[in-house]
């Protein structure tokens, strides 16, 4: 059994993951072009942030990763989305309950102050396009979900 689940601490590089699939759902341009150092050293890639959202099929992405990005969507989504029982479930296999607490914590905090942030224009959806135009291509395969 791996450590983070031993420990009940989620890995930097999973919550960066589910920290930048919301902030590209909610179109904050601050929050989906900023990377955290400790989940780049942690073997977070640009590749793998552009297969975020194609997590499904990705190469990139243990069964767990993928548990925690498929909830961080449906959890954007807003709970009509989500089967609660399913993803749970789902959950269940790849968290304990602590880990699964603070997933759901974790994707709370991330929508909620990235609202706050993009209410804040610090870097405009624009420009931040700008800087990465995969960006604008990924929230047109969310609108398309």
């Amino acid at each position: 059994m791996e450590q983070a689940a031993l420990s009940g601490q989620l890995p930097h590089k999973l919550k960066e993951m589910c920290r930048i699939k919301i902030s590209v759902a909610h179109q904050c341009g601050y929050c989906s072009t900023v990377r955290s150092n400790v989940a780049k050293a942690e073997g977070l890639t640009e590749d793998m942030i552009g297969d975020l959202f194609d997590y499904a099929g990705s190469k990139y992405f243990t069964p767990r990763e993928k548990a925690a990005l498929r909830y961080a969507e449906l959890f954007k989504q807003g709970e009509h989305a989500m089967d609660k029982d399913e993803v749970y479930t789902d959950l269940a296999k790849h968290f304990n309950d602590e880990e699964i607490i603070k997933l759901g914590l974790f994707c709370a905090e991330v929508d909620g102050v990235g609202k706050f942030v993009k209410s804040l224009n610090v870097l405009s959806w624009e420009e931040a396009c700008a800087l990465n135009p995969k960006l604008k291509t990924n929230v047109t395969r969310i609108a398309a979900e």
